[in-house]
């Protein structure tokens, strides 16, 4: 009987020694499995908050130091990562890069096989998180806290075949020198055009079915195109509707897809030369072209887009793309504002995106302004007529080149 209660001390007495074990395993399992489920959803967030970036399209220049991201970036990104983390304390060391295909190798080495371009998003971030069972002295824990990281890719490729109208600025302006090239505006222009071509015929090289194809609406003060009766280096085309010799602008929108005939013609007395390019898929005829156009005289965007939605309007394909590059604010801005205000881009994207394509499917048509070295957002009929978040500034042409090809690859994929 005595042995039994020894024993039953000895029994006692071990058990009292493995408790604070036993809750020390306790509390390190429980945290552990937090801390994994934890950096499973820093994962999920950080995979979708990369992919809603790419498919914003904002242009991430840093805002707290390199790597930071932009800020609309960073306020993309902070909103999944909060709402996936709910017990988070702190969002920390979060990094957004965006990369273009020249600075990444893979998509290099991509390009001399005839791949497609893409660009690259990366997200990285950690999370602060208060442990359940910090531990002590006696008993262990996971400390206060405890962080998990989690990263993310994602790409954004050409997908469906696209017509692309250039809406091109040969205003006198044009002619000048800039900060972001070596050569005068419209020279850096015909030669980023130039690649942008390159680019799109390696694509159509590796398509079996539709090819991409551009044109060119180019303006000044009007747009030009070529017919036979009449001389076309005198004679210029006005895509403006006047009534009772004044400028309409309800007019012009309800007849903005009525191709002017030569009653339109107006005396356009300058050394301008460009013409109307349609839509081909023929680049080295279409570059041929441009390598002789030269600008002169006054601006008037609205012309050009009136005159480019036009001539999309013939493409066959599934994506339809306006872009108007220019360097500076059209001569009668009051005009133009008259326009937007009476519908006239609202009316360009409808029309354009209610077509079909020859089997059955919806077309998509966007607007974009590319400004060159100069802040396309003083320009409020433009940036009203596109939206804010399609209007870009360009320094250099690097930034123009990148600018343009982003808009073509729309089609966002992620990384494993």
């Amino acid at each position: 009987m005595k042995s039994i209660k020894k024993q039953t001390g000895h029994a006692a007495l071990l058990f009292a020694m493995i408790i604070p074990g036993l809750f020390g395993l306790f509390t390190l399992a429980s945290d552990g499995a937090r801390a994994i489920q934890t950096k499973a959803r820093i994962e999920d967030a950080s995979e979708i908050a990369v992919l809603a970036i790419a498919a914003h399209n904002d242009d991430n220049d840093d805002s707290q130091g390199v790597g930071s991201g932009s800020q609309v970036n960073r306020k993309i990104a902070t909103d999944y990562l909060e709402a996936y983390l709910h017990d988070t304390t702190e969002i920390s060391q979060l990094k957004i890069h965006k990369y273009n295909c020249d600075q990444i190798p893979e998509c290099v080495d991509g390009l001399k096989r005839g791949e497609a371009r893409f660009f690259q998003y990366e997200v990285e971030a950690s999370s602060k998180h208060t442990s359940w069972f910090p531990g002590n002295d006696a008993i262990e824990g996971f400390g206060d806290t405890f962080t998990s990281k989690g990263a993310a890719v994602a790409r954004k490729y050409q997908s469906e075949a696209v017509d692309i109208i250039f809406v091109a600025d040969y205003s006198g302006s044009m002619q000048d020198g800039w900060r972001g090239g070596s050569n005068r505006k419209y020279v850096d222009l015909r030669n980023i055009i130039k690649e942008v071509t390159d680019e799109l015929q390696k694509f159509n090289d590796l398509n079996n079915t539709d090819d991409n194809t551009v044109g060119m609406a180019a303006f000044n003060y009007y747009t030009k195109t070529k017919p036979t009766n009449w001389n076309s280096s005198r004679c210029y085309m006005t895509q403006m509707v006047n009534k009772n010799g004044r400028f309409n602008a309800n007019r012009t929108v309800r007849d903005i897809f009525v191709e002017k005939n030569s009653n339109y013609c107006v005396s356009h007395s300058d050394y301008s030369r460009f013409q109307d390019l349609p839509l081909t898929d023929n680049y080295n005829q279409f570059n041929s072209n441009v390598s002789q156009f030269y600008p002169h005289h006054g601006t008037a965007s609205f012309q050009g887009m009136i005159r480019g939605a036009q001539m999309l309007k013939k493409g066959k394909n599934p994506r339809r793309l306006l872009i108007v590059l220019s360097d500076g604010l059209d001569g009668d801005p009051n005009r133009h504002q008259q326009l937007v205000n009476a519908g006239m881009c609202s009316k360009i994207v409808n029309t354009l995106s209610a077509d079909k394509t020859s089997d059955g499917h919806a077309m998509k048509a966007k607007l974009a302004v590319v400004g060159f070295d100069y802040d396309v957002n003083k320009n409020r009929a433009l940036q009203q007529c596109v939206g804010a978040e399609n209007v870009y500034k360009a320094q250099n042409t690097d930034d123009i080149l990148n600018k343009i090809l982003e808009l073509i690859t729309e089609e966002i994929g992620h990384l494993n």
